[in-house]
C-alpha cells in the first residue's frame, strides 16, 4: 500500500510504505533522494540513494509494492512502471522512519518549492490522504513521555496546560544553560564546550496552570562515531515526539549549515514551532542576522532571550503554555527531573572534567558509578572515569594526582549541594580503547537507544 500526505507549510511530502500506527517509527536514517517526474513534468515517484546500511529485510515493505525496485544502491518507489522523463537531486536528505525492529515504514521528502502546487502532484492526488488538522484541545499524545508511558505514580488529576517541549539547535548554543535557568536551579551540566549534553534530560516546570516538560537534546551535528549518532537520534526523537518544538540559535552569529539543516528537521514536524534568538545581549546586535534565521522556516513565534542572563524567560513561557495541549499533570508537584540521582552525580563529574581538561580529553570521557551507600553519617560514591587511550589517562589523573584530585573536590561540591548531605567521592580512572565507537562498550555505559527511549 503506497500512500502520500502533503504539508505544503512545512514543504514536506510523506510518503507511507504501510499503514502507519501512533508511536510505530522510533528512529529515522537520512539518504539523498530524487524527483521522478513524467513528460508533463508531474511527480510520479522517488528514487532514493541507499548504502550497505540497509538490509532487504528492513526494505521488505517498500519491495513490496508494485511500481517499486531497486538495483545498485538506488530505490526507485512510483505509481507506474513507466520511465521517468526526468530525475531532479532534492537538495535536502529524505528521512526513512524506521520501527522497532529497524523496518523502513516510509519516508519525509523535503519538497522543492517548484513541485508543491497541486497540478505538479496531481497524479499522486488519489494515494493522497489529508493531514489531520491540530487540535490545541487535545490530550497529550501517548508518547508525551518519549519512554511511552501515558502515566506516572503520584501524578495529580487536576486539567491544565500540559506537554513536551523540545530544545534543539546545534551544539553549544545554550540548550543547557536554557533549561537551568527555566527551572531556577542547576539540573544539566554545562560548559563552554560542545556536544557537553549527550542524552536529553527532561526538566519538569510546574505552573498554577500548566506543566511543562522541557527536554535539553544533544546539539545535532555531523557525528564522526557511534556515540555521535546515538546523541543525534536522540535529539531527532525529541523532535519528533515533543509537543512544542523550540528551535534554539545563537543570535550573535549568523546561520551556519548546521543551523539550516537543522531547521529543515523541525520543518518536518507539523506541530507549533517557535524560534528562540538567543545570546540577546552578545554582540553584534541580534537585528543583522534576525532575517536570515527568519528564513529558515516558518515560525510560529520569535522570542528574543539571554538564557545566561534569564532575560525573556516569561514570555517564552507564556508562548509554549498557550501551545500546549489541555491534560492531567503528568509528574508529581515536587519533581524536577527524570533522572536519578546517580545520574546526575556522575554527569556533574563529567562537567568538571569538561572544566580542567583540554583537547579531546573531554569528548573521550564517560563516568559510572560503581558504589552508592551511607557509611555512618557520609554517603560513599565510587566512580571509574572511563576514558579512550594511557595518555588520556595520565592527563585526568595529572602529576601526583592533582587534576584528579581538583577534579573530584570541585564535583564533591557540587553533588554535596545537590544532595544536601556530606560525601565521600571516590574516583577512578579507567581504559575503554575506542570505547565511542564500540557498540558493547556503549552499551555497557548506558549509551544505547533502548535506555532513552
Amino acid at each position: 500500500m503506497l500512500q502520500f500526505s502533503h504539508d505544503p507549510d512545512a514543504g514536506v511530502l510523506y510518503c507511507y510504505f504501510t499503514e502507519l500506527e501512533s508511536g510505530q517509527a522510533v528512529d529515522e536514517i537520512a539518504y539523498p533522494v530524487s524527483v521522478l517526474l513524467d513528460a508533463n513534468d508531474q511527480v510520479i515517484g522517488f528514487q532514493f540513494d541507499l548504502d550497505d546500511e540497509l538490509t532487504l529485510d528492513q526494505l521488505d515493505l517498500a519491495l513490496e509494492l508494485p511500481h517499486t525496485w531497486l538495483d545498485s544502491g538506488r530505490l526507485r518507489v512510483g505509481i507506474t512502471d513507466d520511465d521517468p522523463k526526468q530525475i531532479v537531486a532534492v537538495e535536502d536528505v529524505a528521512l526513512f522512519d524506521l520501527d522497532e525492529n529497524g523496518r523502513v515504514l516510509g519516508a519525509d521528502i523535503t519538497v522543492p518549492a517548484e513541485f508543491r502546487a497541486a497540478e505538479r502532484l496531481a497524479r499522486l492526488a488519489p494515494l493522497m490522504l489529508a493531514l489531520d488538522d491540530d487540535d490545541s484541545d487535545a490530550a497529550p499524545a501517548p508518547a508525551l513521555a518519549i519512554d511511552g508511558s501515558t502515566s506516572l505514580p503520584g501524578t495529580t488529576a487536576e486539567v491544565a496546560r500540559v506537554g513536551v517541549v523540545a530544545l534543539v539547535g546545534k551544539p553549544n548554543v545554550g540548550k543547557s544553560t536554557l533549561l537551568n535557568a527555566l527551572l531556577g536551579q542547576k539540573v544539566a551540566i554545562v560548559s563552554p564546550r560542545a556536544q557537553t549534553t549527550r542524552a536529553p534530560l527532561r526538566g519538569i516546570l510546574h505552573r498554577p496552570n500548566a506543566q511543562i516538560i522541557f527536554i535539553d537534546t544533544p546539539g545535532i551535528h555531523d557525528p564522526r562515531h557511534k556515540l555521535g549518532a546515538f546523541m543525534v537520534t536522540l535529539a531527532r526523537q525529541a523532535i519528533r515526539y515533543a509537543d512544542v518544538i523550540c528551535f534554539m540559535v545563537d543570535i550573535s552569529r549568523p546561520p551556519s549549515q548546521l543551523d539550516k539543516q537543522i531547521a529543515a528537521q523541525v520543518q518536518r514536524e507539523r506541530k507549533p514551532r517557535l524560534l528562540l534568538l538567543n545570546k540577546v545581549d552578545q554582540p553584534p546586535r541580534a537585528e543583522s542576522h534576525l532575517d536570515a534565521y527568519r528564513a529558515l522556516g516558518s515560525w510560529d513565534m520569535e522570542v528574543a532571550i539571554s538564557a545566561r542572563k534569564r532575560e525573556g524567560l516569561t514570555v517564552l513561557i507564556d508562548e509554549i503554555t498557550q501551545r500546549l495541549p489541555h491534560g492531567p499533570r503528568l509528574y508529581p508537584d515536587d519533581q524536577i527531573v527524570d533522572q536519578t540521582e546517580q545520574h546526575l552525580a556522575a554527569e556533574l563529574v563529567r562537567e568538571k572534567v569538561l572544566r580542567y581538561t583540554e583537547h579531546e580529553v573531554p569528548h573521550s570521557v564517560a563516568v559510572e558509578v560503581d558504589e552508592w551507600q551511607d557509611k555512618d553519617q557520609t554517603l560513599y560514591i565510587r566512580m571509574t572515569i572511563n576514558v579512550e587511550r594511557e595518555s588520556q589517562k595520565g592527563i585526568l589523573i595529572g602529576a601526583g594526582g592533582g587534576m584528579l584530585k581538583q577534579i573530584g573536590s570541585a564535583a564533591r561540591g557540587d553533588i554535596e549541594k545537590m544532595l544536601g548531605r556530606d560525601v565521600y567521592l571516590d574516583l577512578w580512572v579507567k581504559v575503554r580503547e575506542n570505547w565511542r565507537d564500540n557498540s558493547a562498550d556503549l552499551g555497557w555505559l548506558g549509551y544505547t537507544l533502548r535506555d532513552w527511549k
